[in-house]
């Protein structure tokens, strides 16, 4: 199976916004609302609000402090996927764009590995008008960007500086999803709040994000897997079915580097869930993590 056909199938099943192909995935946190029980908030300092325009312009301030910060997004567009990056000493936005088109969108696995060799992805979170979403890490002094990458243009990433005291602030408690090996998830937990506060974190050597879609009523992640692996083979959806998931029913974060933690809102109905990556891998021509098997099933309660 090519590498395009891969690529089309993952943009297919609506799971790669975060992955900075410009997808459209229908991510849905919760409104402003406290926060779940157990769990606790950053202090007031440490807030920064993120606002997106419907040109898809991200606005927020020029500095801000180190420390654990929340970024409370919200967007006047129709659909918005809200990242954060930090680009290494002498590779500037220019490249990382067009490395995004050659690399990402066109399937050119050198230009993706200079990307991947250059960019620290610091998560983020896809966004709809009316919702806020939130997402907080951990910011060391520096530059950075914080870009809607549903357009991948110049104007559609803003430069921000952190520096200046500590916040002092601390992350928020709730459940943690881990990647672990290269490409596997830890088998812990089982089941979270269906919805509250999610921290990720990326213990691996690779890129990835958290895609959480839910599964038809009687179907499993054994049946996912079946079905996914079907179309890995070329099958056509009526030689192996429907898909055994509800598209309805999904979210995908902000993509985060090996090494690094994010905490995202989040709210979805109670249900039995895949948990996934679709991110590509180099090291396999661009082949999605879940078509190697980065999936399990998860219960929101």
């Amino acid at each position: 199976m090519s590498v395009h056909r891969i690529s089309a199938l993952a943009v297919g099943l609506v799971l790669v916004a975060g992955t900075l192909t410009g997808g459209s995935a229908q991510a849905v946190p919760g409104p402003a609302a406290g926060p779940a029980a157990g769990s606790t908030s950053s202090t007031a300092s440490s807030t920064v609000t993120v606002s997106i325009t419907a040109a898809h312009n991200v606005v927020l301030p020029a500095t801000i402090q180190p420390g654990v910060n929340q970024l409370r997004v919200t967007t006047e567009a129709r659909s918005s996927a809200f990242q954060l990056l930090q680009l290494a000493a002498g590779y500037t936005l220019d490249q990382a764009i067009a490395d995004i088109d050659n690399g990402l969108d066109k399937g050119r696995m050198g230009a993706f590995r200079r990307f991947e060799a250059n960019v620290t992805l610091l998560g983020g979170i896809t966004i709809l008008p009316g919702r806020i979403g939130k997402v907080t890490l951990d910011l060391e002094p520096g530059t950075y960007y914080a870009a809607d990458v549903t357009r991948n243009r110049p104007s559609a990433f803003t430069a921000f500086t952190v520096a200046g005291a500590d916040t002092g602030a601390t992350m928020p408690a709730g459940p943690t999803i881990k990647a672990v090996d290269s490409a596997s998830w830890s088998k812990r937990p089982r089941a979270i709040p269906r919805r509250g506060t999610m921290t990720f974190e990326n213990v691996t050597d690779q890129n990835h994000f958290v895609g959480l879609v839910r599964l038809r009523k009687g179907k499993t992640a054994k049946d996912f897997g079946t079905w996914l692996e079907a179309q890995v083979e070329g099958q056509s959806e009526g030689e192996n079915g429907p898909p055994p998931v509800d598209f309805s029913s999904i979210f995908d974060s902000g993509v985060v580097s090996a090494g690094h933690t994010v905490a995202m809102n989040y709210r979805l109905a109670r249900g039995s869930y895949v948990l996934l990556c679709f991110w590509p891998d180099a090291s396999m021509g661009g082949m999605p993590h879940a078509f190697m098997g980065m999936y399990r099933g998860i219960e929101l309660e």
